[in-house]
């Protein structure tokens, strides 16, 4: 894929920033669901608590980044790639104020969650190239031959 994009969507090649993008969305969405596996009392905590509600909140919390993946993967929404760099920056000091807290609960958890965090920084990141932003502008809007 190094060297120019394999991909159509809608006619228009995707750029290796998009593909990769994908990849590690993906990827990021993955291991915070290997975080949340490797807590097994937190779940079971809200598990208890809403024993109707979090099972479909836990659903559709996957479809739904799963379908915000698509989107601008896929779909070539710019203003979701947007919202994404947006709630990315908003999460930064979060995510920093609950480094320790989050060690001293679950190691493993920690680690899965900060790997998944990471891998969406760089896939958000890579919205931004500018392979990237002449895709989402649709310029290459012809079917390439």
């Amino acid at each position: 894929m190094i060297g120019g994009a394999s991909e159509k969507v809608g006619g228009a090649s995707r750029p290796d920033s998009v593909i990769w993008y994908e990849r590690l969305a993906g990827a990021a969405l993955v291991t915070g669901l290997g975080s949340a596996a490797a807590n097994p009392a937190s779940l079971a905590k809200y598990y208890s608590l809403y024993p109707i509600g979090y099972p479909i909140m836990f659903l559709c919390s996957i479809l739904g980044q799963s379908l915000w993946i698509w989107l601008i993967a896929r779909k070539r929404q710019n203003w979701a790639r947007w919202i994404s760099l947006v709630m990315v920056i908003i999460g930064i000091p979060s995510v920093i104020i609950d480094f320790d807290e989050r060690f001293r609960l679950n190691v493993v958890a920690a680690i899965l969650f900060h790997i998944g965090y990471l891998l969406l920084v760089v896939a958000v990141v890579l919205l931004f190239r500018s392979d990237a932003r002449q895709w989402f502008s649709r310029a290459r809007v012809a079917p390439d031959v």
